[in-house]
């Protein structure tokens, strides 16, 4: 079976507006309250198998609006009208439609009803979204897909109600990668659905592994291990390539003492690597994945670090950490690692910058008054930077918060923050509001990272 596989068939039943109802122009968004209906099962004949679906659907659609950001959830107890007994058509264009004025009356400015049936192994989904104060149909679409991917299907649901409203693509699709810890000191690989749901172990080195990279395509996951090389008699850090489509792993950076995996350029033809330097500190190389060449970008000065490069969503500009001038602190360079700038001038330690998606804004972890907290400014210079993180573990102490990536849609962060013990995984929408804990164990995680947008259903 394919690893990237499409799940459902989409029917078009009403053209897209060219209105956008949500602007998320700011980073900062109006949240619309909106009544979410349970799905109206059809068939004759009720299994509570059957029923169990639209649970889990109806479930995962709320779920899945509610942490959009965009959306406040009016309760069902708050309903004045039983949507299980109207039609989904207005009255009185439907003698048994639902009432305007009964949605209106509760605050809503957006129902979303529902049907479903189930024929042997698919479902069938229709959904339809109004305006209540246009008093106007909005949306509608018709899904079908296996009834053994209702999540997948609830996220495709939310994705184009999200792409519709805003013009903006949804991320209900989307994995986060991150290294997560053993107690033998081990650190492997996990990918995980964007809440952090069904975690999945990729990589099996039995090693300490590190730096997990998104290839643009999404397909492909590039990260650094410590391997044996009988060569060598001991081990080295490579960096390997992972295909999620054929499952199956490749060398590709091996010609030095440590290969740190960085970042790709937008091509996915070429990334940027780590390497010891000959100056005695760390450089920042180009790789070609087809020739595995390398090419200095980045080297010196003598003795200093340059490190943790992320590249412009253009493939113009590099952000990298480097200790250059005394402290650790966030650089900018172009493509050909000319004109470096330093952009932050605050705190002890600056590190782990990332692009947003636009390019107009710089995510960082930065150390100061004794811990670690995430903060965000603009992508041209230290202005208005704002701090986003900032809470205490269970022992009082202040807790750290590191390693900050962006979401494909540039309206949310995940970072890592041992405030429960643990370096949990969280999440936190860019004006610091909607901070949700996303992974609930007794391990540690690192190094973080949202994958591109993905659109479809994908297996890994």
């Amino acid at each position: 079976m394919k690893s990237f596989i499409y799940i459902f068939c989409l029917c078009l039943i009403s053209p897209l507006h060219a209105r956008v109802y949500i602007n998320v122009g700011q980073a900062k968004v109006k949240k619309s309250l909106i009544a979410v209906s349970p799905l109206v099962y059809t068939n004759s004949s009720i299994t509570q198998e059957h029923l169990n679906y639209g649970k889990t659907i109806s479930s995962q659609i709320k779920k899945n609006l509610n942490s959009s950001g965009y959306f406040n959830l009016i309760p069902s107890g708050a309903f004045v009208e039983n949507p299980r007994t109207r039609a989904v058509i207005p009255y009185p264009k439907h003698p048994k439609g639902f009432r305007w004025e009964n949605w209106k009356v509760i605050g809503a400015e957006f129902l979303i009803l529902a049907r479903y049936s189930v024929e042997g192994s698919e479902i069938n989904l229709r959904i339809y979204m109004y305006d209540i104060l246009l008093r106007k149909n909005i949306f509608k679409k018709e899904y079908e897909a296996p009834s053994s991917k209702g999540v997948s299907l609830a996220h495709v649901v939310c994705n184009d109600i999200i792409e519709y409203l805003t013009k903006k693509p949804g991320i209900f699709l989307t994995k986060i990668s991150a290294v997560r810890s053993f107690k033998n000191n081990k650190k492997e690989i996990f990918v995980m659905n964007w809440d952090g749901s069904d975690k999945k172990q990729i990589s099996f080195h039995r090693s300490v592994v590190m730096t997990p990279t998104w290839h643009p395509t999404g397909k492909k996951l590039a990260y650094t291990a410590f391997v044996y090389r009988r060569s060598l008699k001991g081990r080295r850090a490579n960096i390997f390539l992972y295909d999620f489509t054929r499952k199956k792993r490749r060398i590709i950076s091996s010609n030095y003492n440590t290969n740190l995996g960085a970042d790709f350029f937008p091509s996915g033809r070429e990334m940027l690597i780590t390497v010891p330097s000959k100056l005695g500190g760390m450089d920042i190389f180009k790789l070609s994945l087809r020739s595995k060449k390398t090419f200095p970008v980045r080297m010196g000065p003598r003795r200093s670090i340059n490190v943790e490069p992320s590249i412009h969503p253009n493939g113009e500009k590099i952000l990298f950490s480097s200790d250059r001038t005394g402290k650790v602190m966030i650089h900018k360079m172009n493509r050909y690692g000319e004109n470096v700038r330093r952009l932050t001038f605050t705190g002890q330690y600056n590190s782990t910058p990332d692009w947003s998606p636009d390019g107009k804004q710089i995510v960082f972890s930065g150390y100061s008054r004794g811990r670690f907290d995430i903060f965000i400014m603009n992508a041209e210079g230290p202005s208005n930077i704002k701090r986003l993180t900032t809470a205490r573990a269970k022992n009082g102490r202040w807790s750290n918060n590191e390693a900050p990536s962006f979401s494909p849609d540039g309206r949310q962060i995940v970072f890592t923050s041992d405030r429960t013990g643990y370096k949990q995984l969280f999440t936190i929408h860019i004006d610091g509001s909607n901070l949700k804990r996303i992974t609930f164990d007794r391990h540690n995680y690192k190094s973080p990272k949202w994958s591109p947008l993905i659109k479809h259903f994908f297996q890994h």
